[in-house]
């Protein structure tokens, strides 16, 4: 078994909701952001935060808005 396989399987029971997706183990994430939307269609006066989703990968960390940004390869820090 490769350690990745075991990482994954470690790190999976921890978060149910995480999908695979190619190497990785992927949940989404949103947060809050402060600051205006940097696409101006989106914002607003007197804006003070806005909520940013994207994919964060368990595993190795990696985060991303889509994803298909994911590096090819999972790498578990450490």
């Amino acid at each position: 078994m490769s350690t990745h396989n075991s990482t994954v399987r470690s790190v999976a029971p921890s978060y149910p909701d995480a999908e695979p997706v190619g190497p990785h183990l992927v949940i989404d994430k949103t947060e809050w952001v402060p600051g205006r939307h940097p696409e101006s269609h989106r914002g607003h006066a007197g804006q003070r935060g806005y909520r940013e989703s994207f994919y964060r990968c368990v595993v190795c960390g990696a985060e991303r808005l889509s994803k298909r940004d994911l590096p090819e390869e999972c790498a578990a820090p450490g």
